[in-house]
């Protein structure tokens, strides 16, 4: 009897154990089916949470992309901008300098020019001091020599016969180193007063380059005046007359010796 009711309590246990068992299984797949499904759930919202990220990530991209382009759009702009200020930059400073080299070349340009006449000036003056001491000193020369050239009607062009006497003035005036020569110009009386001392002048000038160029007469002892038609030297009333008046008249004048002894 004792033993019956030990092996039915035994067996009661066992199926007690068994039962509970039974359970517990039951519980702990319940609960992993649970975490599991609760755990899908989770990634799935963090799997939407994550697209959603990358998505205005993207967005955000494409803005900045499109910023980016534009900005280098506007760089390029300033780019071409700095390029055409900088063309415009170097035209402006060769302006400048093209401008500072003409102004320089007139102010040269100028200064040669005003150089030259003060040069002219001063010569004038210096020939006409020299004149002057000639003129006031003129009783202390005395004349050498004395040759007429004879020109054509209306012309100023020396003859073959006009230059060998220039050739006698020249060779008088050489040898005497205090001598200098006197240069009268001299027309007919046809035509214009105005027109005849300007020719008068235009044969004096023939004359004087003959002197200078050719036969090497200092320039400095020449001096001359154009009569024209005035003083003539001969009368005007016969062909023979007007022909000696189309002349140059050249007189040579040395110091005279009782002077030059004072």
């Amino acid at each position: 009897m004792q033993r019956f009711k030990t092996g039915v309590l035994a067996l009661t246990v066992s199926v007690g154990l068994a039962g509970v068992s039974s359970g517990c299984l039951s519980t702990r797949k319940f609960t992993r089916n649970e975490v599991k499904a609760s755990s899908d759930a989770l990634k799935s919202d963090y799997t939407a949470k994550i697209d959603a990220t990358n998505a205005q990530v993207k967005e955000t991209q494409d803005s900045v992309n499109q910023v980016n382009t534009r900005v280098s759009a506007v760089d390029q702009r300033v780019t071409t901008v700095d390029q055409k200020v900088a063309a415009t930059d170097t035209k402006v400073t060769e302006l400048d300098t093209k401008t500072t080299n003409n102004i320089n070349g007139v102010r040269t340009d100028l200064t040669g020019q005003v150089n030259t006449v003060k040069t002219a000036g001063e010569t004038t003056n210096r020939n006409l001091t020299t004149l002057d001491q000639k003129f006031t000193n003129r009783n202390n020369y005395q004349m050498s020599s004395q040759k007429s050239v004879l020109f054509k009607f209306d012309s100023d062009k020396l003859t073959d016969a006009g230059k060998t006497g220039l050739d006698e003035i020249a060779q008088s005036v050489s040898t005497n180193p205090d001598a200098f020569v006197l240069l009268e110009g001299h027309t007919d009386n046809t035509g214009d007063k105005t027109y005849n001392v300007r020719l008068g002048e235009r044969r004096i000038e023939a004359v004087k380059r003959y002197l200078a160029v050719d036969k090497g007469v200092p320039v400095y002892k020449i001096e001359e005046i154009s009569f024209g038609s005035e003083k003539p030297v001969a009368p005007n009333d016969s062909k023979e007359g007007r022909e000696q008046n189309r002349s140059v008249t050249l007189t040579v004048l040395s110091p005279n010796a009782t002077a030059a002894n004072r």
